[in-house]
């Protein structure tokens, strides 16, 4: 076990915070622009070493012409380095790869520019999701989870790594998992305890009986053992398929590979409709036939884009179910029938001209949005029209029964509440399986500004009595703007509360009496 750790203590410290590679630009409009601007403006990029450097202003205007707006993506190698302004050098160079830079908290990452204070970013300033602390990629038995919390070198390191092993003390020993006060005051402290530590938090209260899950038993026959005898893993990748970071269990003795997304506030990040794969065997049931065609559309590849989404689902579902689309769209469709329409909204999206008719004026006018062209407003309003059909108006119950099918028995959503009603306390809850407890609703995170910087995605809405959390602050790739009105799905309810355990661990303090709530 001591091998174990300080193997993981020294990845850790090889690895640091994520790197500002090209991938991480790919599907995310809002951070290219970052880029591009601080590329523009002279201001200073930080390395993973915490040197800082300054990228020649004449490279913007070359990162934006090998830039693929439609697919949001570098369509040339040469996006993998950069070159410097005069005066600024990198190990005595003057080009630097982009993997050299550090993805701090205006990419979406964990580091802040050098210098500056974990709380002047958001809650990614703080250390503590399962790669930040050197524990993804790896194979961990069940039983050795909180050991390498507790003794973990990043989390020791700093007062609020302290607080999460604390935490995971009070996890094991069968205590309140209440936060301390300085945490409870500080939101963006909170967040990044309650949304990116709870992704192994989550799993350990799982562990532990901990967390509200009132098929254990059922889940525990169906894996042919006892969640105390898995091996997790946490994939270090970002674009793992159904989730954007989850815990994987495997029993080596039946075969059984589980997903385990992890959920904080609102429900975390709904996870791409392009990460589903219909099996085979599904693919025959005509009862799917729609749903599957769908899940086809959502594909995202190198021929597919997010703008033939919007085209190709406001179409099918125009086909299969007419009045679940509002009557001001039915002149237009579909869209296939009409391709110099089609050619004219993106033209006019991407800033090529593109003429618009004059009929389309009730739909823009429907998008308060002062910064997108009428293109951009008509295919944002395209995208939410596909989101409230499905969700508000039954068009494609297929669909939700299609993703039910695909995710069955081997996905689980565990969650980690905050309940400021009672002290701040942290709380966990544990949805499975899927195909019998779940509420499937369509995403689409995207504004009228740049509607096509995000895939359409799914969600899968909650079935137990947990705690409402508090608002949470908006996601680092944007928030889904609230310029067009639509109608929430409210989610479903019912389940019974968690017991407590108090297992025999030897590993951090966790002797302390049982508090009061």
């Amino acid at each position: 076990m001591r091998d174990l750790l300080d193997l993981i203590q020294s990845l850790s410290e090889a690895t640091g915070v994520g790197n500002l590679a090209p991938s991480e630009f790919k599907m995310r409009a809002s951070r290219f622009d970052t880029f591009i601007n601080k590329i523009k403006n002279q201001e200073p990029f930080t390395t993973v070493d915490d040197q800082e450097v300054v990228i020649d202003p004449k490279e913007a205007k070359r990162f934006v012409s090998i830039w693929d707006p439609e697919r949001q993506q570098f369509i040339d190698k040469s996006a993998q380095t950069a070159l410097l302004a005069k005066g600024s050098t990198y190990d005595g160079q003057n080009i630097i790869k982009l993997s050299s830079l550090r993805k701090t908290t205006e990419f979406g990452g964990a580091g802040v520019n050098a210098g500056a204070d974990a709380s002047s970013g958001g809650k990614g300033s703080f250390q503590v999701k399962p790669a930040h602390i050197g524990i993804c990629d790896i194979d961990i038995p069940a039983t050795d989870l909180y050991a390498m919390i507790a003794k973990n070198s990043v989390l020791n390191s700093t007062d609020y790594g302290k607080i999460i092993i604390n935490l995971a003390n009070y996890i094991v020993s069968g205590e309140s998992v209440t936060l301390p006060e300085e945490a409870q005051k500080n939101d963006k402290l909170r967040a990044a305890i309650q949304d990116n530590a709870g992704e192994y938090l989550g799993v350990l209260a799982l562990l532990y009986n901990r967390s509200r899950f009132n098929k254990k038993a059922e889940f525990e026959e169906w894996l042919g053992s006892s969640v105390e005898e898995l091996v997790l893993k946490f994939p270090s990748s970002e674009t793992e398929n159904l989730a954007d970071s989850y815990a994987v269990v495997t029993n080596k003795n039946t075969g059984h590979r589980v997903n385990i997304s992890s959920k904080g506030k609102n429900g975390g990040a709904a996870p791409a409709l392009s990460g589903l794969k219909v099996p085979e065997h599904l693919k025959t049931n005509p009862k799917l036939k729609n749903g599957i065609e769908f899940v086809g559309i959502c594909m995202l590849n190198k021929t597919r884009s997010t703008i033939d989404q919007a085209f190709d689902g406001i179409d099918l579902l125009f086909k299969v179910n007419p009045k679940s689309i509002d009557k001001v769209w039915h002149k237009f469709l579909p869209f296939s029938s009409n391709p110099k329409l089609k050619q004219a909204l993106v033209d006019n999206l991407k800033g090529r001209g593109g003429k618009i008719p004059a009929s389309f004026a009730s739909i823009i006018n429907s998008v308060a949005s002062k910064d997108a062209t009428d293109g951009g407003k008509i295919f944002y309003a395209m995208k939410k029209e596909i989101e409230i059909a499905i969700n508000a108006r039954d068009a494609l119950p297929e669909f939700k029964d299609l993703v039910l099918e695909i995710l069955e028995m081997n996905f689980v959503q565990q969650y980690t509440d905050y309940e400021n009603k009672h002290k701040g306390e942290l709380t966990f809850a544990t949805q499975w399986p899927a195909k019998l407890d779940g509420k499937v609703t369509l995403e689409n995170k995207c504004s009228a500004k740049d509607p096509f910087a995000n895939g359409l995605s799914f969600k899968l809405g909650r079935t137990d009595n947990s705690v409402s959390s508090e608002p949470g602050e908006p996601e680092v790739d944007g928030p889904s703007d609230s310029e067009f009105s639509t109608s929430d799905v409210a989610q479903l309810t019912g389940g019974p509360d968690f017991s407590s355990s108090k297992p025999n661990t030897q590993v951090g303090d966790v002797g302390r009496a049982k508090r009061k709530r």
